[in-house]
């Protein structure tokens, strides 16, 4: 009997995030595995390079609230980035953990092609060169994940999606990673607030 893994590649997904006791870079190769993404790729240029980081997204609607960026140990770009590659021994040595998520900043920042934003750039043991390109844009207020790492190193956390219309931003006690409003994105609120108008017309 064979099956055509395409037809069911969203279950399987959301099968991946029920497994418990799983490590994540496991789940995150099986996700791969499956090959089911649907998003953007983006560059963010190095700040005093000629390199950039390139990023795949499925969420492009946060792009304007990327605060920090994280790349795996092995990233080709790490030995321009690290004269010391012993520093980044800790990280690799938790490499793939799921329990402990470990950074360290290189001291360097790319741009964030929208906005212009200097985004620090870290190593991180979380990020696998098997899954994506190895970079990650890091969106803390929208992401758990990046909302625990922006706690443990004190990095910023900037709403960009509200739960509700004429909500105010507010302290977060963990990321909103759910669908809501637009805003501070630049071009993109206003856009969707066109959206938003034509739908509510239609209706």
């Amino acid at each position: 009997m064979v099956f055509r893994i395409t037809h069911y590649a969203e279950e399987l997904l959301r099968g991946c995030d029920e497994l418990r006791g799983w490590p994540e870079r496991v789940v995150l190769m099986q996700k791969n595995w499956i090959g089911k993404g649907e998003g953007v790729e983006v560059d963010f240029p190095l700040e005093g390079m000629n390199e950039k980081l390139r990023i795949f997204t499925t969420r492009p609607d946060t792009l304007f609230g990327v605060t920090f960026m994280c790349i795996a140990p092995e990233h080709p770009v790490v030995r321009q980035l690290i004269t010391d590659l012993d520093t980044i021994k800790d990280v690799k040595a938790k490499y793939g953990r799921e329990t402990e998520k470990i950074g360290l900043f290189t001291g360097h920042y790319c741009v964030n092609p929208l906005n212009g934003d200097r985004i620090p750039v870290y190593i991180a043991n979380f990020v696998l060169m098997e899954y994506g390109t190895g970079a990650i844009m890091s969106v803390p207020a929208h992401d758990q994940r990046d909302f625990e790492f922006a706690k443990k190193y004190g990095l910023p956390i900037k709403m960009v999606i509200l739960p509700q219309a004429h909500s105010s931003p507010a302290e977060l006690s963990e990321a909103y990673e759910e669908e809501g409003i637009l805003v501070d994105s630049g071009q993109l609120t206003a856009w969707a607030a066109r959206v938003r108008k034509r739908d509510n017309s239609v209706h």
